[in-house]
């Protein structure tokens, strides 16, 4: 929805990302709604993990919001870059964005499109969440109708597939795609086509992210499976108890 720019903030001279609304958008009622929509899900919750969204506002008819500018590169560019990674940044990456998570979620905001393209990762290696325009939060009414489905079918939850509220439980499922991803180079059914993506999600068990590595734990493996179980309620209850047992199976 947006064109995004490095720029100066003219008040302290800071870098931000500035993210404009495109032209073909603005006349749209929901898509200038859902676009501010992104700051206000994310004003809700502070953490050194999720990018801060700095101002938004409009301008002679221009929509904005500058958020913090960070120098590195996606978590999907890094993986594209340098292949599956290393257990230990796996741990570490996934704890980090599971600490963010649960900012948002303890705020009472639903990310809902957790996938790699929206975790940043700095020139120092920590991981930032971002991208919060799909967010549902107490405080406001969601921009979809009820059966919507929306996020991005690869990290998508069943439970948004049949049509159901997202929770913090989908969060989690779509993190746990996120971490498979980390370990095996793609998402669990990335193989697939998007059709049957959507089926393996409801009907399939995912494979051994693991397999064929011999520097990770099946019990690595297992906690990842575990988060993405089919029913919500047998996933980890919190994005950090998912974090949690990552660390320790990985030992």
């Amino acid at each position: 929805m947006a064109r995004v720019f490095r720029a100066t903030r003219t008040t302290d001279a800071a870098t931000v990302a500035l993210k404009v609304m495109k032209n073909d958008f603005i006349e749209d009622d929901v898509y200038r709604r859902r676009f501010v929509h992104e700051a206000r899900s994310a004003a809700e919750a502070h953490h050194e993990h999720l990018v801060p969204i700095l101002d938004a506002g409009e301008i002679e008819g221009q929509r904005y919001i500058a958020v913090g500018y960070i120098e590195g590169e996606t978590l999907q560019q890094r993986i594209e870059r340098v292949g599956p990674l290393p257990v230990a940044e796996v741990v570490r990456v996934a704890t980090e964005v599971a600490s963010g998570l649960e900012a948002l979620h303890n705020a009472g905001v639903v990310h809902r499109d957790i996938k790699s393209s929206n975790i940043l990762i700095d020139v120092d290696g920590a991981a930032l969440l971002t991208d919060f325009g799909l967010a549902k939060g107490r405080a406001y009414t969601a921009l979809t109708k009820p059966g919507q489905v929306l996020g991005t079918l690869q990290y998508l939850a069943p439970e948004l597939i049949r049509g159901e509220p997202a929770t913090p439980r989908s969060d989690i499922y779509a993190l746990a795609c996120v971490v498979f991803e980390c370990i095996a180079g793609k998402p669990p059914f990335g193989d697939k086509t998007m059709f049957e993506v959507g089926i393996a999600h409801l009907d399939e068990d995912p494979a051994d992210p693991g397999a064929g590595r011999n520097d990770c734990p099946p019990e690595l493996g297992r906690a990842v499976q575990d988060a993405l179980a089919k029913d919500a309620a047998l996933r980890p209850a919190t994005a950090t108890e998912f974090a949690r047992r990552l660390k320790t199976a990985a030992q």
